[in-house]
């Protein structure tokens, strides 16, 4: 192996330990996160809020009911399990890095869910404010726990953007996935007739 593709890798190493450290201090930050906002839901915190995603926030102070107490925590668990899966998926590949694996199935496969967890967030980030519209006309809930971009409103655009921004970055990310996969196959097609050269030598 050439020395610079030793220190190439030696820096794909050091940026897989980088990664693996952020995921795991952006996980406990989440987990943070989460118990504070399931505190705020069960007490009703007055004056407090919670976000949800990048467009969505709930004013605790208006969780008078049991219904709305659990559609909000309903909102925060499902958000917050998406981003911890996201993130374990992510702490999974730059271990893998870290160890010097690049072209491997396992990180095709994190890779792969990493894309699948993204584009499941963006969806969700149009399809949450969508079914909270649909509770509060059904009177589950209360209206004044639906944000008011959701749609029907004036700004519903800005979830469509949100939401079609999201998806064409896990597409991406999809197809990043997918190159790894043919790049990995063509790699192991090559050692293979590689091994098959000296054996015959």
């Amino acid at each position: 192996m050439r020395p610079e593709t030793k220190a190439r890798i030696r820096n794909v190493q050091k940026f897989g330990k980088n990664g693996r450290q952020f995921c795991a201090l952006a996980s406990f930050f989440l987990g943070v996160y989460v118990l504070g906002a399931w505190v705020k839901i069960a007490l009703g915190t007055v004056g407090g809020r919670i976000d949800v995603g990048t467009l969505y926030r709930v004013n605790v102070d208006l969780l008078s009911t049991a219904s709305g107490k659990i559609w909000a925590f309903v909102l925060v668990t499902v958000v917050a399990g998406l981003f911890a899966w996201t993130l374990l998926c992510l702490y999974r590949l730059f271990k893998q890095l870290e160890a010097g694996s690049i072209y491997t199935k396992q990180n095709v496969y994190y890779l792969r869910q990493v894309g699948w967890l993204s584009m499941a967030l963006a969806i969700i980030q149009l399809f949450l404010p969508l079914l909270s519209f649909v509770l509060a006309e059904v009177g589950v809930i209360a209206e004044t726990l639906v944000p008011s971009a959701a749609p029907p409103f004036n700004g519903a655009p800005m979830f469509v953007g949100q939401s079609f921004g999201g998806v064409i970055t896990a597409s991406l990310i999809l197809l990043a996935s997918w190159i790894m996969d043919v790049g990995r196959e063509i790699s192991e097609d090559a050692d293979a007739m590689r091994r098959e050269a000296d054996l015959v030598i």
